[in-house]
């Protein structure tokens, strides 16, 4: 594959100088390189540590797709943090806030299905939506009615940075709305609990627990 310096700099500004992630195809695209070449430059510049991966919301079902951007130039930064905080002065208020935007999330997914009678798999319910908004779920383990899914909430991991406890209401407030969505008897039956990774910034566990089983809040 032939490269050059020059090129892969074209790659990072406009990486740079988009307002949103880029993937490989705009990229590709934008540039008139081929895709494989834009995936080349894009990963040597991840490994210079200039641009990072995040998970893009799928136009289709299935995967998500990796989007770039550059490290440490989100020009919209600085106004996301003014907004957030004005959601409140504690961190109570303000992870409430968060659910009830999470909620509203939800109610703008046109592909969610009509509401059913019937009890759906829990677990197929929410990883099936998640994964269509961007996020990567690594693993999910049932036992005794209780479902735990690990994630990376990629598409939130710039706000739970600073601000982990709007991560964890926007997350509570989506899921428990789509769960209603489904199927109100799901909804009933179970919470919706959210735990971060202490070792970093973008794990998360989901628990759905039954009521009638539910411990101690995991949310914090």
């Amino acid at each position: 594959m032939v490269s050059t310096p020059r090129q892969r700099d074209r790659v990072f500004a406009l990486v740079r100088d988009s307002l949103e992630p880029l993937d490989a195809p705009v990229v590709s695209q934008a540039l008139g390189i081929h895709i494989t070449t834009a995936r080349f430059h894009l990963n040597a510049l991840i490994d210079a540590g200039r641009v990072e991966g995040t998970w893009l919301p799928s136009e289709t079902v299935g995967r998500p797709r990796k989007g770039y951007v550059a490290v440490g130039t989100d020009p919209t930064a600085p106004v996301l943090a003014a907004l957030l905080a004005q959601l409140g002065d504690t961190t109570e208020a303000r992870r409430a806030k968060a659910a009830a935007a999470g909620r509203m999330w939800a109610d703008t997914l046109t592909d969610v299905g009509e509401p059913t009678t019937d009890l759906p798999d829990p677990v197929t319910v929410v990883t099936t939506t998640l994964t269509r908004l961007g996020f990567q779920v690594s693993s999910a383990v049932s036992s005794f009615g209780t479902h735990e899914i690990q994630m990376c909430n990629c598409p939130l991991r710039r706000i739970a940075r600073d601000a982990p406890e709007i991560v964890i209401g926007l997350q509570q407030g989506m899921i428990e709305r789509i769960l209603e969505r489904n199927s109100p008897a799901l909804a009933s039956q179970f919470a919706v609990e959210v735990r971060p990774d202490t070792n970093g910034d973008c794990g998360v566990t989901l628990r759905l627990s039954t009521r009638s089983t539910q411990s101690a809040p995991l949310a914090r």
